[in-house]
């Protein structure tokens, strides 16, 4: 009797078993690769002075998480937000962003609370080539070819010049100049009142020269009663936010109308406003709320952060409603480097950010990061507010598209 055809047949099953069983686990195997988790590192300030802040953008951010992970993540990989404390204090930052890299193996950086801060988060992105989203901050970031020094950082925040550049729109149009500058008496200080003197032509503006003050003055009347003997039609003004009472309970004092960065606005700032001048800033369209019309291009964005936060939201100040918007953006536009970068490789996602060819509408704004400029922000899609005794009130119309 021939045994040969049935032993050959056993053989032939066994091994197709075999081949069935390698199949199935490498299907596992891939599949569990391909799910496996995106991790974000957020570093705020969860207690200390500006811990109100903190706590609000790390619930957006979770937020955020949430809602894209249930669109199913980045191409069927979730994301995880991991956040630590900072407490305002650069060597705990440190400390905590070098156990986000070096333990949790984090793809990007999100942060800080305080822009006291991101001298020390830029330094250790860029020397470690780690992309950073800032939160805070105005600082423009413009690389150049011989400077390297931003490579890494990209920013989220209202910067100083689309700041200005919304601002200067608005004044040119209804013809509110001569436009004076009083900013701090520090080294960015100087900066920001060049940046204002040098925006004055582009916009057919006359600037006055500017006048400075102590970051310790307890008031800033003579410089602007000075302003208004020369004529000046709004006072633009730049400093810390502890500066904000000590210019508004100036500007009542002298009457004089004032324009500020959304940046040094605060709750207690806004107690002092009664209503004697007027105040403009140029803000992300994010603090227009469920008000935002919907011709601009970020009401759908505005809407949906409003949606998602609605219950937390009602109880936040000024400060914690932007600190909340800025680390949804972060969020949301690190999501969008990384489904363009296609992988979580570090120098990847920075050459996505820098290669996009498309705008990301956020509650912020409109941004478009590029080689030329780490943050991109769009000053059309600003919102331009007057303060008047009612509130805030919308200084212009807007397109569907803000122009650049």
């Amino acid at each position: 009797m021939n045994l040969r055809l049935p032993m050959a047949a056993s053989w032939l099953r066994i091994l197709c078993c075999c081949l069935f069983l390698f199949f199935a686990a490498s299907a596992v195997i891939a599949g569990k690769a391909l799910c496996k988790t995106i991790y974000v590192g957020g570093l705020w300030d969860l207690s200390g002075d500006r811990s109100r802040e903190g706590k609000a953008a790390c619930m957006a951010a979770r937020k955020a998480v949430e809602y894209l992970n249930s669109q199913g993540g980045i191409s069927g990989r979730p994301l995880e937000l991991i956040t630590a404390d900072t407490m305002g204090e650069p060597g705990r930052l440190l400390l905590e962003v070098r156990k986000l890299v070096e333990q949790k193996k984090v793809v990007a950086l999100l942060g800080p609370t305080s822009e006291a801060l991101i001298p020390v988060l830029r330094n250790y992105a860029e020397t470690h080539n780690i992309p950073v989203v800032l939160t805070s901050g105005d600082d423009p970031l413009l690389p150049s070819e011989n400077d390297e020094s931003v490579h890494c950082t990209f920013s989220i925040s209202t910067g100083l010049g689309p700041a200005i550049k919304a601002l200067f729109q608005e004044f040119a149009r209804t013809g509110l100049e001569p436009v004076a500058p009083l900013v701090a008496d520090n080294p960015k200080g100087k900066r920001v009142s060049l940046w204002l003197q040098g925006y004055g032509p582009e916009y057919r503006l006359r600037v006055l020269p500017p006048q400075n003050f102590g970051l310790h003055d307890t008031d800033v009347v003579s410089q602007l009663q000075q302003f208004k003997e020369e004529g000046a039609r709004v006072i633009v003004t730049w400093g810390p936010r502890s500066c904000g009472p000590v210019l508004l309970r100036s500007a009542k004092r002298t009457g004089v109308h004032m324009a500020v960065p959304v940046q040094i606005i605060s709750s207690d700032m806004l107690k002092k406003y009664a209503g004697s001048f007027r105040l403009w800033t140029a803000a992300p369209p994010l603090l227009l709320g469920y008000d935002i019309p919907l011709s601009h291009p970020c009401a759908f964005a505005v809407n949906r952060f409003m949606k998602a936060m609605e219950r937390e939201a009602r109880g936040f100040s000024i400060e914690e409603f932007l600190a909340a918007g800025a680390a949804w953006d972060a969020l949301y536009l690190t999501a969008m480097g990384l489904r363009k970068s296609g992988t979580a490789a570090h120098s990847n996602l920075c050459q996505a950010f820098e290669d996009t060819d498309q705008s990301y509408y956020g509650v912020m704004g409109v941004f478009r990061p590029r080689r030329r400029d780490h943050s991109g922000l769009v000053p059309g899609s600003l919102v331009v507010l007057k303060m008047n005794k009612n509130g805030w009130e919308i200084y212009r119309n807007f397109r569907k598209k803000p122009v650049s």
